[in-house]
């Protein structure tokens, strides 16, 4: 209290200096009306500043709650995403084991492709052999 000489505390509520207004109210007399026109100020003020404390205070608590449902809804999507990515990645993962099988049968098939070409040459060398073998031996009069 300002009257009693009281320290003031720093979690005041609302009804502090409405007391002290009353006690103030109370001791009014002609001989400390200057005083008191200090002091009712300094009360009135006190009191505009722990109204507007008051109506930040609602309003924090009311965005707070605001805050907590859209962090929910925000986690929710976070989850929903990170199942997405999740899925995406195995898609990716087959995808790219599709890509692996697929170039390796191309390799294969390139393989198998130079191999019937050396097959065709080896054939081929086989074939002038014989007949240059068959020419030698002289039996190629008989057909």
């Amino acid at each position: 209290m300002w009257w009693g000489c009281s320290i003031m505390a720093p979690n005041r509520y609302y009804c502090s200096p409405l007391d002290e207004c009353r006690v103030a109210l109370g001791k009014l007399s002609i001989f400390n009306l200057w005083y008191f026109k200090k002091i009712f100020a300094i009360l009135l003020e006190e009191l505009q500043t722990l109204g507007n404390r008051m109506e930040a205070a609602l309003e924090d608590k009311h965005d707070m709650h605001r805050y907590h449902d859209e962090a929910k809804k925000v986690h929710v999507e976070l989850k929903v995403l990170r199942m997405e990515k999740e899925e995406l990645e195995a898609k990716i993962a087959d995808m790219q084991l599709l890509i692996d099988k697929d170039s390796h049968v191309e390799r294969l098939h390139q393989k198998k492709m130079y191999l019937t070409s050396e097959v065709k040459k080896l054939e081929k060398q086989k074939s002038e052999l014989l007949d240059i073998d068959e020419d030698s031996m002289g039996f190629g009069d008989l057909w």
